[in-house]
């Protein structure tokens, strides 16, 4: 049994004891009211996780002011009448033993008027174009008074609700991190310049902070320790702050990285390694004497446990860790490793969704957001249950359907379950893709889903098998767009490269600039290939999340082995080239030695057709096989079925 003594190690922040060394980090979700106030959701979301066995939880960013507010569903603590919610909220935490604080937030420049209502208030003039490129009110000196006392009355609410302890972000490129930037800060007053004046701010916010909920209620505060942008926060600017903070009594200090510009340093795709902060962590802790916390990509306990022991923090916060699995801590302590649902780092149902204005889910764990809802139920009566299909979507509907008490058999024809993941996993920094298949294999067989590889299924097998319900989960085969030539030889889809029945060398023309088309592009580059990457849209990677596309384009557009044409129509593909037509121009591009097909998947459906019309059972069709989707909504599909029959 694995064995996790630093991180089930009690800890102490201030006079605040806490049970364990796993902080639940802030974590924005659009659970609330639209006017800020607590939901049953939100309390529920947050119980599942002290039930879980999270020693202390930090609320999402709280705004203090409707000015400073970012999301239209943002959790609020800018008025009286949000106490009794938020009272709720701590005493559903407090229940399981766990303990909890509220991160108080400015959003500055960031904020978009569609969203507030109202211009947003900056140091400076210097506009967000990541939030929509408003042109922020330069704030006056007292109107940072004004704020200043907001803060100082958000600390005493949350006193008032319960809160344990108190957090003031200053990270990630809110208003307190905009006036520690020199990006953003380009004031000449007594708030502007040098450090010790873009501090003065924070400072004044952290000492009005205690003056409202007093100097021994337990204190954190969130930074940047790197921004990770051309001029902006470095590790040295950092540990002044950090020096300066712990004079002023603060009790722990949460380190981060990033702000809006480099937002893929503040939710992190899975490219960026494991523990991407620890090392400004260690620094920061290595110049204070109070405790220090570190967040990103910390979603292994083992890799959590190791950097307590070498020394690098005090406490590890996870986000979305913890938001893939509420029970993590629990099935750590306990060894059960195999059991927990890891996230992935795919942003597909979190931070993808959060811009859109839309509560946040979880890709790999559908009852996320939905606890009370997707909770598992026994069945009324027990059925047996035919899944045909071992992608994600067949085997959650599988896992549900299981754990509710039916007979569930699982049917696939390939040798290993995990249908176009095993595809998605393929290309370069795209490994963790495998834990959901991974999570989902293990969770069905321990379920006791029978399951039947290398079987096709067919209308014969659906009436010998004779279920009460079939549960059709087919997936989508690769799309084969009408061009001539189309069926030479020469010519393969992304399936037939990443499952190694075709040798790329050479000259390839690779159509389709969708995500899985970009991704391939450096696949097939990194391999020696000289690639054409042909699309007619104007966009590379149009159908991804903001952080999925990020890094992966600037490789891309900066690698010698890949030419990017866009507004680009291949119109014809030969023994030994490719026409192509840009700007009503068409051109023989030669030489070529193979055409590779990226141009999106179609309902693989055939089987759902026949059964439609020859077996009168109980019928359901989830995931590609209704239409090609993003991952998020198969795994959904999959719940929902499983929770329905």
């Amino acid at each position: 049994m694995a064995s996790f003594p630093r991180l089930f190690e009690p800890g102490r922040i201030g006079r605040l004891e806490v049970r364990n060394r796993i902080i639940s980090a802030p974590m924005e979700r659009n659970y609330c009211n639209r006017d800020g106030s607590v939901t049953q959701r939100y309390i529920d979301y947050l119980e599942a996780r002290a039930r879980g066995g999270v020693g202390l939880f930090f609320t999402e960013a709280s705004y203090v002011d409707p000015r400073g507010k970012g999301r239209a569903f943002q959790l609020g603590v800018h008025d009286d009448a949000m106490i009794p919610g938020l009272t709720r909220l701590v005493q559903a935490v407090h229940r399981h033993e766990a303990k909890i604080g509220l991160e108080l937030n400015y959003g500055g420049r960031v904020v978009a008027p569609e969203v507030s209502g109202l211009q947003p208030w900056a140091p400076s003039a210097v506009p967000c174009k990541m939030s929509g490129g408003a042109m922020p009110h330069v704030l006056s000196v007292e109107e940072m008074q004004d704020i200043l006392r907001k803060f100082g009355e958000a600390a005493r609410r949350s006193r008032e609700a319960g809160c344990d302890i108190i957090e003031i972000h200053g990270a990630h490129g809110y208003l307190l991190g905009q006036f520690l930037s020199p990006v953003t800060n380009q004031r000449t007053d007594a708030y502007g310049g040098p450090l010790a004046n873009r501090m003065r701010f924070l400072m004044e916010v952290i000492r009005e902070v205690k003056r409202q909920v007093g100097d021994d209620f337990p204190l954190a505060v969130r930074v940047s320790a790197d921004e990770y942008v051309d001029g902006g926060i470095v590790l040295p600017d950092t540990l002044e702050v950090a020096k300066a903070m712990e004079a002023s009594g603060v009790h722990l200090i949460d380190i981060s990285g990033g702000n809006y510009e480099s937002a893929f340093m503040i939710v992190q795709p899975m490219e960026i390694p494991l523990g991407c902060h620890v090392p400004l962590a260690a620094q920061v802790r290595s110049v204070v004497k109070i405790p220090v916390s570190v967040a990103g990509r910390i979603n292994d306990p083992t890799f959590a446990e190791q950097v307590l022991a070498d020394g690098h923090a005090d406490f590890v916060s996870m986000a979305r860790a913890l938001h893939a699995d509420p029970e993590f801590p629990n099935k750590a302590r306990q060894g059960r490793l195999e059991d927990i649902c890891y996230c992935m780092a795919c942003n597909q149902g979190c931070i993808d969704v959060l811009s859109q204005q839309i509560p946040i889910f979880c890709t790999i764990n559908t009852a996320t957001g939905r606890e009370r809802d997707f909770a598992i139920r026994p069945a009324a009566r027990p059925k047996r249950i035919l899944v045909i299909g071992g992608g994600p979507a067949g085997m959650e509907a599988a896992r549900v359907a299981a754990l509710r008490g039916h007979r569930v058999t699982l049917v696939e024809r390939a040798a290993e379950l995990g249908g176009q993941i095993r595809y998605a996993m393929r290309p370069t920094h795209k490994g963790e893709f495998g834990q959901i298949v991974r999570y989902l294999s293990h969770q069905i067989k321990t379920a006791g889903v029978e399951i039947r590889l290398k079987e096709e299924a067919n209308l014969a097998l659906v009436q010998a098998e004779k279920p009460d319900v079939v549960v059709v989960a087919t997936g989508a085969r690769p799309f084969i767009p009408p061009i001539p030539g189309v069926e030479q030889p020469h010519v393969a889809t992304l399936f037939d490269v990443y499952d190694g029945r075709i040798d790329i060398r050479g000259r390839v023309c690779l159509f389709g600039a969708n995500l899985a088309g970009v991704e391939l592009a450096e696949y097939l580059a990194q391999r020696d290939a000289d690639v054409i990457l042909v699309d007619p849209g104007k966009a590379m990677a149009a159908d991804a999340g903001l952080r999925a596309k990020w890094l992966l384009l600037e490789r891309v557009e900066q690698h010698p082995r890949i030419d990017v044409r866009l507004n680009t129509a291949l119109e014809e593909i030969g023994a030994d080239g490719v026409l192509l037509q840009s700007d009503g121009k068409a051109e023989w591009v030669r030489p070529v030695a193979h055409v590779v097909l990226a141009a999106g998947g179609e309902a693989e459906n055939r089987l759902l057709d026949v059964l439609k019309r020859e077996w009168p059972g109980e019928l359901y069709a989830i995931g590609d096989c209704v239409y090609p989707r993003r991952l998020n909504e198969a795994t959904y599909e999959g719940a929902l079925v499983g929770h329905r029959v």
